[in-house]
This record gives C-alpha cells, structure tokens and sequence, in this order.
C-alpha cells in the first residue's frame, strides 16, 4: 500500500454535536422460507428452507421455534426480518404456505410470523413478482391485516376469516411489502430478463390492489442500475414508499476472486462502502426526489460482501468480510444517507448464515449446536456496545490508495463517471470490419451498420478500432448506439467494449458500455477503462455478447470516442474508520473503530469534547489471526476479547485526551463513562 503519514492518528469525538438518534432498523436480517432448493445429486428437493426456515423452525415434530437460535437473534437485537427470502421468492406461491393441512411449507407465513415475534423484530414481505399476480398480492395483504369481522375487503375468499381458522383471528398489522427480488434479471428459468418499462407497469397494479386492501402499509420498488432506476422511477413518479437496494461490495463477481490477492480483495471492498455505494445511494435518493416530489428512503434489503467462492477460504465467512459489513452498518447509519432498514443476507445457514451448525436438510443434523462466525459478531458488538444516540468524529488517519487496483476500478461502474477528459479522441478513424457469416457490416458516413441474419457465430467483435495508449491511465469511452428490431434470445443486446490490445485471452482486462437492445433510438453510453500498468494498446469493439440464438435485426454505432479521462474520485482511504455515539443520558460515549490496516497496528490519540471521562474504560475487540481467518473449523479462531484500559491516572490529571492502539485487521468497541 502507498501510505500518506499525518503527523499523528488522531480521533475526536464530538460528544455535543448530536445528529439525531440512531435507527435501529439498519440492524435487520433475512430468514428463508422460499420453495424448496433442488439437489441435483440425489435427484431429491431439499425441504430445508421450507419446512424448517434453515434451522429456525423445527417443521417435522414439534411445530415450533427453536430456542437456541431465537436468543441467538435477540443477542444481536435483530430490528426487522425479511421473508421468503431472495431469489427463492420468484416461484413461492404464499397461499401454499398457509392454513393446517399443509405437507410442504411448514415455516410458512403464519410461523414466520410468530418468529419475527418472538425475537421482537418487525417483518417485511417480499411479494414474488413471477408467481400470482396483483390479486394474489392484495389476498395477502388482507389475510395479513384485515380485521376478522366480515368485511373481505378484496372479496371472493373472506382471507381474514382463513387467518383466523389458522390460529391468529387479530391481524399481523404487517408495514413493509416489497414487489419482487432483483427483478431484472428473470426467474432463472423461462423468464431471462425484465424490462424497467415492465416492471414499472406490473408494480403500479401490485400498488394500486396492495393499497386498496390497507392504505397505511408502505411498499417498495425494486431499484438496481442507473438506466434500470430511471426507467422504473420515471413511471412509477410519487407511487412508491421507499427504493429497495442490494449492496455487495466485492473487486469481481465469483471465481475470479480465486486470482486476486487476499489483501487486496479486502483493500478493494473496505473502500467500495464509501467510494462507491455510498455515492450510489446519494444518486437515487435525488432520483427518486426529483420523481417523486418529496424525499423517499432506501431499504438495503440485502447487504454483505459479495463473495462466491470457497478457495482458499470461503471469504464470506472471515474476518475481513465482517469488517466490511461493519462498514457497511456505519454508512447506513448516517442520517443524510437516508436508509429507512438494513437487512444483512442471511442469518442461519444455508450459504451465507451468520450462524450455522451443520444442517444440510436432514434431520439428524437439525439439532447440531451453533457457532457463530465473524459476521455475527459485529451485530453483537453494536447491540451491547454502542449507544442511543449518533455523535460527532473528526479524524486524521494514515491511508492507502487503492489507484493502482484495476479491479477496484472494475467495480465502481458508474460512480467513475464524474471527472473530465483531456485531450483528442484517439479513435477518429474509419472502423476495420471483417467478414461475419450470417451477416454483415457496413460503415457509411460515419456510421457502423451491423445487420444480423441468424448467423451460427453469435459472439459479434468483428468490427474494431485500435490506438496507442499510455500504461496506467484512465480513459473514457463513450459513443451513441440504436437498434432496430434486434431479436436477442439471450436478451444481451450490443455495446462498445474496450479491452487490451493483447486481447481478452491473455490479460482479461475490458470493460463494456450498457448494453442496448430491442428497438431504440439513439442511446448515449460510456464506460471508463484504466490501462494496465504494460499497456501499449487497446481496442475499441462494436460487440454482443452471447451463445446461442437466434439473433435477428440491425444495430447502428456512431461519436464514439476514446479519450484520457481524469476521475473526480478520491482513492486515499483513512485506515481508521470511526463511528460514534453516546447514551441517552449523555453519560456514557460508545466508539466503534475500524482498522482498515491488514498488517499493521495503528496508535491514535483519541479526544473526547465536552466530555470529562472516567479513569477507566472498556474496550472489546474482534478479531482473528488474519483478515481471512474464519471460525468453519476451529470455532473460536475469531472472537471478541474484553479489556479494561486506562484513560487517565491520579499522577498526570484528569485528561479527556488519551492513547489507544487499534490491532490489524480488527474491530474494536470502546465505552467510556463520565468522571464522577
């Protein structure tokens, strides 16, 4: 890492600078609960989510929760659960999860329900956008909230009367409904994709029946890309009670990870809560302003580090995937971020469980005992460490400059977008086409034609550009494309894509405008490439993406333009992130402190304003042997130790400044009462 040394670490807490009390909600989870998961070496469903809620319900003898895992939930104050959960959502069928006689979906709507009680926490309801329609919707609004008192308020099957047979004649009184689970990208079958035009429409039936059932509930819209936004929001307007985002922050996507450091995977993600996800958030909460005519919150419905793989360690479950999601808890509890709940995906196992105990969906493993891995330990601190009410800090910390990870680059998307460019474009030339059976192209005037006739290749790169370029350097690429009629079974569309001039096989270094598709008019696109550290050369690609067919229809390219592109983006991150608070009764200050060093400690001089401490304080610390260590095998490698530390002595004075070193790769909790 390229370090920037302050003359010291230090760390003020502004004990009087309030900025309101800190919402709870951010400190949700999701419970799963959705249609059985197919396993495709025995051939057999696994009843694991359905029946038993991952481990939450005991679906097959007593018909009840179980204990353990309940107070492991209210150990961490679990504020609000999602259900059914995810993708899984898009095939349930919520009326085949209700009522006595069921020999499937045992931890249905009504168990889900008494859980969410039983921990004390709020539920939301995700509302499967594939399976049944708008009806079905506003049935399960009235069988949640309506009073059992006749008055089937969207007639034909008296639903509140059925809750009633089942056990609960008072209503649920359920708030938070969302329309579907990342949309966008299909039902992982039939369906490959959604339009935001599609979606737009269906949401606002789903609105109108939902709200026609029970004015008072709040329901969200499915938010994703920037196009995907402007398209559902620019329809839906004022209809909508808060945006719901998922947000994973990770360098690449799967096995690719495999390739990278282990350091600089965890240097990329602790950076990406506040270079990108934060700035994200800033663009839709204006989006949705600007549409909506009045502030609209987020719901972060899914949150953790976005990491899909197992070698060498399965990075969702180490340390340094909890120190991420520690950063991601502070972001959200910033008030200008305005983030109405925050669910971290999952909490029992399953892939991503906080906690875990072996069980794979037979029973013998149900009644394993649990361990907790690192992720769960975070929400414990916060819950048993951390104050009412959200203060001030200002801090001066060493930093690193993630500048020389392209991934990191990779992974911004869009928030890359604000700098400017320098210079000519470098790609001013005529476009060099080659031959492309089952098709041609065609430049004329400045425009690339390329017509596609069901062709049996249907990867298109054959018509291309290429200049010099200078190694380790940002560069834009921007340019217009429309198409006509473009029939794409995959549903990719085309682009323009730039990718070292040495070729994709060997460096795997490109990136791709958004895609268009269908029929269009003239759509402006760009993306913002940084060469490799040996790069000579690039090019510059009329392209689609794709494997099979058919593909049918007409594309057109034009004004594209390559050019150095200098980012408005700020790469130095703090090592030190700081988040702070203080009790209700003003006598106690909480901080919680990141150390972003994977090597190193770091000694800060910490200041408390306005605030004359006691002598002592408490400091509890999570961590493990490294930032990929986990608890899989040995359950305890990573865990919370406690010690009392001393602020202040008889001998040099009372003091509100004092020194504390923070460990590597660590998380740590600091509670320090007021000098009597």
């Amino acid at each position: 890492f390229v370090k920037e040394l302050p003359a010291q670490n230090s760390i003020q807490v502004l004990v009087n600078q309030s900025k309101g009390i800190i919402n709870k909600k951010i400190f949700g989870n999701n419970l799963l609960g959705h249609q059985p998961s197919f396993n495709y070496k025995s051939l057999k469903p696994s009843y694991s989510n359905t029946d038993y809620g991952t481990g939450i319900w005991d679906g097959k003898w007593d018909q009840k929760s179980v204990p353990e895992v309940i107070d492991l939930a209210k150990d961490i104050g679990m504020s609000v659960v999602r259900f059914p959960g995810g993708c899984g959502t898009h095939h349930y069928n919520w009326k085949e999860a209700v009522g006595k006689k069921r020999k499937e979906y045992m931890f249905g709507i009504d168990e889900f329900l008494q859980v969410a009680d039983e921990i004390g926490a709020e539920p939301i309801m995700t509302v499967s956008y594939f399976t049944g329609d708008e009806h079905d919707a506003a049935d399960l609004v009235e069988y949640l909230n309506a009073p059992d008192d006749g008055s089937n308020p969207n007639g034909g099957i008296d639903w509140a009367d059925r809750r009633a047979k089942n056990g609960h004649k008072k209503p649920y009184s359920v708030r938070y409904f969302e329309i579907g689970n990342e949309v966008w990208h299909g039902n992982h079958q039939k369906i490959k994709s959604v339009s935001p035009g599609e979606y737009a429409r269906q949401y606002l039936k789903y609105y109108q029946s939902m709200k026609s059932v029970d004015r008072n509930i709040k329901i969200g819209a499915v938010l994703s890309s920037e196009q995907w936004n402007k398209g559902v929001i620019g329809k839906i307007k004022e209809k909508i009670d808060f945006g719901i985002i998922h947000t994973y922050p990770r360098p690449v996507w799967g096995k690719r990870l495999e390739a990278i450091p282990a350091d600089e995977i965890f240097a990329i993600s602790l950076a990406r809560p506040i270079v990108k996800d934060e700035v994200n958030y800033w663009s839709v909460l204006d989006l949705l302003r600007k549409n909506a005519g009045k502030d609209i919150p987020l719901a972060i419905t899914e949150f953790n580090g976005g990491f899909v793989q197992e070698k060498p360690v399965p990075y969702r479950h180490t340390m340094g995937n909890a120190l991420i999601n520690a950063e991601l808890l502070r972001v959200f509890m910033k008030p200008q971020n305005n983030i109405l709940m925050a669910n971290h995906w999952n909490f029992v196992n399953e892939y991503w469980g906080m906690i875990a105990n072996g069980f794979n969906g037979k029973y013998e493993t149900f009644n394993n005992p649990y361990y907790k891995r690192p992720n769960y330990y975070v929400f414990e601190m916060y819950h048993k460490h951390f104050g009412d009410i959200l203060v001030g800090t200002e801090v001066i910390s060493d930093s690193y400059d993630v500048r020389g990870y392209q991934d990191f680059f990779k992974s911004l998307g869009n928030v890359l977008k604000a700098g400017k460019v320098e210079g000519d474009n470098l790609v001013k030339g005529e476009w060099k086409i080659s031959a492309f059976f089952g098709g041609f192209a065609k430049e004329i005037n400045g425009t690339l034609r390329v017509e596609f006739d069901d062709p049996q290749e249907f990867n298109y790169y054959h018509s291309v550009k290429r200049t010099k370029v200078e190694p380790d350097t940002y560069y834009r690429l921007s340019g217009y494309i429309k198409t006509q009629g473009l029939i794409d079974k995959e549903n990719n569309g085309v682009c323009l894509e730039v990718q070292d001039g040495r070729g994709w096989t060997k460096t795997q270094s490109a990136m791709l405008t958004e895609k268009v598709k269908g029929t269009t008019d003239w759509r402006y696109v760009e993306t913002i490439y940084k060469t490799l550290p040996d790069a000579k050369s690039v090019t510059v690609i009329a392209r689609r993406i794709g494997e099979t067919g058919p593909l049918k229809g007409k594309a057109y390219f034009k004004d594209v333009k390559f050019e150095k592109f200098i980012p408005d983006i700020n790469t130095k991150i703090p090592y030190l992130s700081v988040n702070a608070s203080k009790s209700e009764d003003g006598n106690k200050v909480y901080l919680m402190v990141i150390n972003k060093n994977l090597e190193e400690p770091m000694t800060a001089t910490i200041e408390l304003k306005d605030f004359i401490p006691a002598s002592k304080g408490d400091a509890w610390v999570l961590n493990g042997p490294s930032v990929i260590a986990t608890n899989e095998k040995d359950h305890d490698n990573v865990k919370i130790t406690h010690h009392e530390f001393e602020v202040w002595s008889e001998e040099k004075g009372v003091s509100s400044k004092f020194e504390f070193t923070f460990e590597p790769h660590s998380l740590t909790a600091i509670e320090i009462g007021r000098h009597e």
